[in-house]
This record gives structure tokens, sequence and C-alpha cells, in this order.
């Protein structure tokens, strides 16, 4: 299943005026945040995020703020971990073959180059294998596993980002007499097979869920290789006392941003460690995509620039081509050849990005006329392209505010497509009510891959509305714009941004902070960017200065802004030619309220 929710979904713009979004003061114990800046030395902003966010005691807040790499567990305490990583020991020494299967999206890709690299650095005969999606379908499938044995015929298997509800397939596999480990974070929604090895918090470590639940599988790897590396150590082997762990978080951090999971404990560490090895990437393939996607070295960075730069030209291969080619590009030793491999990502994703516009486009006129009094969203059409509708589904869910799902019938009589849910509803436990009108599926509660009969669609599409409106009666859903404090133009400087700097990496579970700034107005007509017009750029001002300001994917939304309105921002660092600055992203509108404009707070 395709896990990437283009960062849109959590750093984008919530919309302009056609989310009805209910706006309050984000609720912090006061107490709490001023004891938290008084012990730490910290701003009242900072403080009163850390408070908001649960962190109100100074030892929480702390941890928090320092997130060293010295806090990770010790890898064995997931399940399986040892096991697996003695299995693989053994696979190695015996030289036995191991065939490697990853998913086609980015955590996949990740997950694949980074145990491929291990294995080959210890000497291991490993050949790896990538669905072909059109062709193979997701995952560890009959067909990806009969090219591989017809292939390579392995002894050892290991899935990464998939596997886990892959049943009949292990169960062929092991009747061939080869041995299978999954390491994966999918939860089950099947009989699972029985006498492998499965590294899978989500199913066999349910108390500790929280703990270790929130691991995308290139954390997973990260962790395996951690475990790994200490076997070897017990076993005597010096080459494991020179592998250089640290330097693979840069894959581990592509893979945890643009899996969307929470950058909290461990993913939170992950990340910040990571965006820094990204600043000087020790792999080819790493520098010539960040090269292809113009980020420059020599400034910090931080995650949106993965999210919107370096995340989609990844996935890109997996959605309209190949995506074994991202993976070579990464295990590349040519620079020469990395380089052509990363410009023709480029070329996918910009493709991507034309077909993916125009889908979105002509999906949402259906849901205007069609959905606007449902409580869901389920669109089906055979021309759409199935590699990019995952990704307009969740830019429906985000637009409308309901749980969506968009199907395509272009490759066979089976209806194949993505479902996106809202904050608050669970889309695992959504489908699992219609699973018996489902041929296949899987994934989170925010994002699954869906495959169906299409003489089911209709029924499905009902049935589907129905657990939507009876989850709606048990749960709220709200949709709150929670500003961290009222500002004005002029309070927005390089001071102000210091304190926010220091709650980096933001993300899910770790959203940025978003700032309100009252009765304000444009002060010169925006100006629409963009390929397909989606963007455009703005300035306000007041007495003390002027700032300047983008609103993504909103330019549709500029006739129904009002002259005088409210806005909430979030702001970012940006840098120039050496200069630092500060750019005010538009999250959301609406008409000016009564009273003055306050300062910050």
């Amino acid at each position: 299943m395709i896990i990437f929710l283009a960062l849109y979904l959590i750093l984008g713009t919530l919309g302009a005026m056609k989310d009805q979004l209910r706006w309050k003061d984000v609720k912090c114990d006061e107490a709490a945040a001023v004891q938290l800046q008084r012990l730490l030395r910290i701003s009242m902003i900072e403080a009163k995020i850390l408070s908001s966010k649960g962190l109100g005691d100074p030892q929480s807040a702390r941890f928090f703020l320092d997130s060293r790499l010295s806090q990770l567990e010790n890898p064995f305490k997931i399940t399986n971990m040892r096991t697996a990583a003695e299995r693989i020991w053994e696979a190695i020494a015996k030289k036995e073959r191991i065939a490697i299967f990853g998913d086609y999206d980015a955590d996949g890709i990740c997950s694949t180059a980074l145990m491929v690299y291990l294995i080959r650095y210890f000497g291991g005969n490993v050949r790896y294998y990538i669905p072909r999606r059109f062709e193979e379908g997701y995952g560890l499938s009959h067909g990806i596993v009969e090219r591989a044995f017809a292939d390579f015929n392995p002894a050892l298997v290991i899935g990464l980002d998939c596997g886990t509800n892959s049943t009949e397939e292990i169960q062929w596999m092991q009747g061939r007499g080869t041995e299978v480990v999954i390491v994966d974070h999918h939860r089950a929604n099947r009989e699972l097979a029985t006498n492998f090895i499965l590294v899978n918090p989500n199913v066999n470590q349910i108390e500790c869920r929280g703990t270790y639940g929130t691991f995308c599988t290139a954390g997973l790897v990260f962790k395996f290789t951690h475990g790994f590396l200490k076997c070897g150590r017990e076993r005597g082997d010096p080459r494991a006392n020179f592998f250089n762990l640290r330097s693979q978080l840069d894959l581990v951090t592509i893979a945890t941003v643009a899996d969307v999971v929470p950058l909290i404990g461990e993913n939170r560490i992950f990340v910040k460690y990571g965006l820094k090895e990204l600043q000087n990437p020790w792999r080819i393939g790493t520098r010539a995509i960040m090269n292809q996607a113009f980020i420059d070295h020599k400034q910090p960075l931080i995650s949106s620039d993965l999210s919107f730069k370096i995340c989609p030209r990844i996935n890109a291969s997996g959605r309209i081509a190949d995506a074994a080619l991202p993976v070579e590009m990464f295990l590349c030793e040519d620079i020469k050849e990395a380089n052509r491999m990363a410009a023709e990502l480029s070329e996918m994703n910009a493709e991507r990005q034309r077909i993916e516009s125009e889908i979105t486009r002509e999906a949402s006129q259906i849901v205007e006329t069609q959905f606007s009094d449902r409580s869901s969203i389920v669109l089906f059409n055979d021309r759409w392209h199935t590699g990019v509708i995952g990704i307009v589904a969740g830019k429906l869910m985000q637009r409308y505010r309901k749980p969506c799902v968009v199907l395509s019938g272009e490759e066979n009589e089976m209806a194949k497509g993505s479902g996106r849910c809202v904050n608050g509803l669970n889309l695992v436990d959504l489908l699992s009510k219609c699973s018996h009108l489902l041929g296949s599926w899987g994934g989170h509660p925010l994002a699954a891959g869906i495959g169906m009969p299409r003489e089911n669609v209709d029924r499905f599409r009902e049935a589907f509305e129905v657990g939507v409106i009876e989850a709606l009666k048990i749960i709220d859903v709200a949709n709150d714009l929670e500003i961290v404090s009222w500002i004005r133009p002029g309070d927005i400087n390089e001071s102000m941004m210091r304190p926010l700097r220091q709650l980096e990496p933001y993300g899910q579970g770790n959203m940025q902070p978003i700032f309100g700034i009252r009765n304000t107005a444009f002060s010169s007509a925006p100006r629409v960017f963009g390929n397909y017009s989606q963007h455009f750029n703005f300035t306000l001002s007041d007495n003390h200065r002027v700032v300047h300001g983008v609103a993504w994917h909103c330019a549709d939304d500029l006739p129904s802004i009002p002259e005088r309105f409210d806005m909430a921002v979030r702001l970012h660092t940006t840098y120039w030619n050496g200069n630092r600055g500060v750019q005010v992203e538009m999250v959301a509108v609406r008409p000016a309220t009564e009273g003055t404009e306050s300062g910050v707070s």
C-alpha cells in the first residue's frame, strides 16, 4: 500500500474559506508554562507550546528539547528483533541466497536500500525486488514472489514494509523450503501465517504499540541494524565495530517524513539527527536527488524540505513507472549514473504532478455536485491513473474534511485505489465493516489501499457512508484550528523565530504552531504562480513592517477572500544569498472579527 500522504495533509494549507473551521486559542496550563519558562530559561511562546503538548513538567519538556541519540532504546526490546538479526547473520555466514522484497513507496524504497546496503557490507549474497505496480500489485504478492523464485530461488526472504498479511505467499515460499523474515508496521487484517519471524510492533507487541508502533518500516530497519551490529560484536566480527550506524539516518529520515508517522519519541530523534546527516550526505544517490531538488546543502534543513521536494521524487517512480530506480540510485557508487537516475526521477515527478492535477480538478467537480450532503466520498473512474489517486484522495479529504476513497479500474476487472481519513476516525475500522465487499485492503487509521470487484463499488459506497455516519455519532471529529498566539505583522522577526526552531522537527505528532493575525488585508494584489496556477504570494503590513507570505494550493479560493480578514499562519525561516529571513504561510482566513489587532503574547 502507498503509505505516503504527501505532507500536504499535515503541513499544507487547510483551505481558505471552504472549510468551516473552529478557531480557538490553544489550551495550556498557564502556571506550568510560567514554570517551564523560569526553570528551562525558554521563551513564553515556547513554554506555552510545550505545555499544550502535554509536556508541562520540566523533565518531560527537557527530554523533548534535548532528543539525543543516547536516548534510543535497546533494539532487542522489540519482539523478535534478536531472532531476526541472528537468522540473517546465519544466512550471511552460510552464504545463503537472500531476497529482499520492499514496497514501492518511499518507506519501502528506503527500507530496501538500507537493508541491502547492510547485508552487502557484511558480504551477504542478496538481491532485492520491488513490485511492478501495474503487473504485480502491492507488496509481497504472488507476482513478485514468482519473479524472484524464477530468477534467484532464495533460501531466505526478507519482506520490508509488506508481508504481514501475505499469508498465502508466505506459505507458498515455506513449502519450497524458504524461511521468511518480515519487518513491517502494517496491522493485521487476516489470519497470519505461522513459523516465520515477524518484527511488527503493531501485531506482536500490542501492549507497547505507543512506544514502538509509531515507527515506519525504515525506522524498524534502523533498529534492526542496531541490533544486527550488537549481534556482530557478540560474534566477534570486527566489521561491526566500524559500521557507521548514524550515517544510515539519511534514508530513515526521508522515510519517516514521507510516511507521516508521529515525530515523537525515537522518530523525533531519527529526524532531528537525520536532517543533520542530510546537510552533508555521504550517500551518492542521496546527494544526487537533493541536487535535483535544488536543496542548498549550506543551509539547515527542515522536514518540509523532504516532504515537498525529496519524497515526491522518490515516490514518483512507483506511481508511474518502476520503483526499483530510486533503490538503485541510493545504492549507486557512480556519481554520473546517480545524477542520471535522479534527473529521471524529477521528470517522472513532473509527469505525476500533471496527471494528479487533472484528476484532482475533475474529482473536485464531482464532489461538489454529488457529495455535498454526504459524510463520505467514494469515487470511481476507469480512466484515472492508479498511481496518483492516493494523493488525490488525500487532497479531497483535506479540502472537504470527509473520509475519501478514490478508485480506478484501468488495470483489470478490479477497482483498485486508496482511502484517506480525517483525524478522529479510523479508516481501518471503517473498512473492516465493509470487508465483505472488498477483495483486498490494508493500511493505517489514516490511509489504506483498497481493491474490490467493480460490481461492488456502489454497494461499498453506501456501506462506507453508513459506517462513517455511525462513527460520527459517537466520535467528535473537530475541525479545530488552534491558535498559539495572536500577533501583528510587525511582531514577525528573527527573535520570534529562534524559540520556534528549538521545537523542530515539525510533523505529525509535533505540529508546527499556528499564529493568528486579526483584521488585516493584502497590502498589494496577490500573485498567482505554479505549473498549474495552484498557489499565490502575498504581502501583509502594519505601521512597523511588511512581511511576505505564500498560500499553497489556495489560488482557487482567492475570489472568496474578503477585503479585510483574520489570517491563521505558520512561520518559516528562509535563507537567501546567505541571509536569514521569515516567510508567512497562510493556513486559513475568515472575515475580520470585531476588535483591534493584538500583539504577540
